[in-house]
This record gives C-alpha cells, sequence and structure tokens, in this order.
C-alpha cells in the first residue's frame, strides 16, 4: 500500500533516485538528451529539493510503499503566486493514479483563484492530469545543440551582477511575474556553475557557461541583450540549451535560431488564475 505524505530531510536521497530513475525512463522514449549522471548532479538535484523543503514544507509530499520512497511532488508559493517544482513517480507506479493524489497534496498550499505556474513534461498523461486541474496548455521547445553562429559578441549594456544586484532581480520579477522569487534567486546563485547577468536596471538572467537557467527583463530588448550574450559567452561550437520557450517568447526563438541552435519539442508551459504567460521571461524547470 503507497502512503502519501509530508516530505522530510531523510526523504531527500529516495527523492533524487526516483525523480532520476523517472526522468531517464522518459527521456529515451520522447528523443530528449540525457547528461550522464554524476554525484555533482546528484547533489544540485538534493539541494534544490531540500531548499523547497526548508522554504515551503507545507508543499512537499513523498509516496512511500513501505518506508521506500517511489514518488514525490513538490510546490511553492511566492507572493501568492504557486508553482509546481516537482512531480515524478517511479516507473512502475505510473499510470495508477498515484500522480493525482501527489498533485493534489501538492495544490493544498495554493489559492484556488491565484496564480500558478506548471513546466510540463511531454509526457501525454501529465499534461492530461495538469490540464485536468484546471491548467491551460502552453506548447514549449527547448533550444539544444550547438552554437554555429561565429558573429555573436556580448552587448555592452551586459554586465556580471552578485548577491548584491537581488534587490534588482526582485523588482523586474515584481513587474514581468507579478511577484517576486528572490529566496530561489539567492539559492541559485549558491550553485557554482551559476552566473548573474544583468542589463542595467531592465533585466536578468541566471546563466552558467551551457545553459540560461531562468531570464526576466522589463522589455524584449534587455531580454534579447541577455540572451545573445549568454549564447557569445558560449562561444561557437558549444552545446548549450535554453528551456520551456513558448509561442510568447518569439524574441528568443529569433535570436536562438539566428544562432543556429536547434530547436526540439519539450512539453507544455501549464497556466492557471493568469491572462497569460509572463513575458519576456524564461521560466527554470525547477524554480518556476
Amino acid at each position: 500500500m503507497v502512503t502519501v505524505r509530508a516530505m522530510t530531510e531523510s526523504d531527500l536521497p529516495g527523492a533524487v533516485e526516483v525523480w532520476d530513475e523517472a526522468f531517464r525512463t522518459m527521456a529515451p522514449e520522447y528523443g530528449l538528451p540525457q547528461a550522464p549522471r554524476t554525484p555533482e548532479g546528484d547533489l544540485r538535484v538534493q539541494n534544490r529539493k531540500a531548499h523547497f523543503l526548508a522554504t515551503d514544507p507545507g508543499g512537499s509530499f513523498v509516496a512511500d510503499e513501505g518506508g521506500t520512497v517511489v514518488g514525490l511532488s513538490q510546490s511553492f508559493v511566492r507572493e501568492g503566486y504557486w508553482v509546481l517544482s516537482a512531480l515524478a513517480m517511479a516507473p512502475q507506479w505510473q499510470g495508477q493514479g498515484l500522480g493525482r493524489r501527489l498533485l493534489g497534496a501538492a495544490m493544498g498550499n495554493a489559492d484556488p483563484d491565484g496564480p500558478g505556474t506548471i513546466q510540463s513534461s511531454r509526457d501525454p498523461r501529465a499534461m492530461a492530469l495538469y490540464a485536468s486541474a484546471g491548467f491551460s496548455l502552453h506548447p514549449a521547445v527547448r533550444a539544444y545543440g550547438a552554437v554555429r553562429s561565429t558573429t555573436l559578441a556580448p552587448d555592452p549594456g551586459v554586465r556580471l551582477g552578485d548577491e548584491r544586484e537581488l534587490e534588482l532581480v526582485e523588482a523586474i520579477d515584481r513587474a514581468v511575474r507579478g511577484s517576486a522569487r528572490t529566496v530561489d534567486i539567492a539559492a541559485l546563485l549558491e550553485e557554482p556553475r551559476n552566473r548573474l547577468l544583468v542589463a542595467g536596471d531592465q533585466g536578468y538572467a541566471v546563466v552558467q557557461e551551457d545553459r540560461v537557467v531562468t531570464l526576466g527583463a522589463r522589455d524584449e530588448d534587455a531580454a534579447t541583450a541577455l540572451l545573445r550574450t549568454a549564447l557569445a559567452e558560449s562561444g561557437p561550437g558549444r552545446t548549450v540549451e535554453v528551456s520551456w520557450l513558448t509561442s510568447s517568447q518569439q524574441w528568443a526563438i529569433g535570436v536562438l535560431v539566428a544562432a543556429g541552435v536547434d530547436l526540439h519539442p519539450l512539453g507544455a508551459v501549464m497556466v492557471r488564475g493568469m491572462p497569460g504567460l509572463p513575458t519576456p521571461y524564461i521560466p527554470s524547470g525547477g524554480y518556476g
């Protein structure tokens, strides 16, 4: 018998195992890229789950079968904005209603009339589950592949920032998303590979050398400058990733196509209680 209960710190290693197993089972089925599993990657996933367990214990749950974690869900709320950070089950438990139980638990901290976002995988069952919970579906693509352009250059208006810029990031998030997530951006900046790029007082991006983690801007000019700078700093020939691009992010799709980066179907960004998607904005899969 499987019990859905509150997550504890001792559940974190099991949650990482379920998360990894669920993704590595799904990815080949839909042609999604997979990086080799590493201890550093496992630690990053565990730290993220520990972060949301600490900030939003009322949104963190596991499915427990005889003391073994076989599923998890995590959600968080920032200034009334609800985000599903993670939902996964061991493959043998998929398609048996456990996902609906885990989602229902994770939605217990949500205002049913407030804004909410889910980044859904390509799994048809996941998209159907979220749609049945009242979320509207916006198909999304992932830019993944080599930067082929040799003419990209960093924008002179973009500079390297740090944690001292969090007040600016907070203001931009409120303008673009309707709510700040300062504690989450601070956690992202503690990860060794992540850097903060800032475009004046108009936009910011958390980036790695091969990935845009998240980006928000007051206008498309600032967003474009940030994305071009991130790609230019990656350099020609490097494989990069920019995920969760919907039809409202044509500015980003144009930049990536011009840079020669391939586009691949990914899943969907699903929202409720909102007139549309935040833009110009690139969400993080786990941090919304």
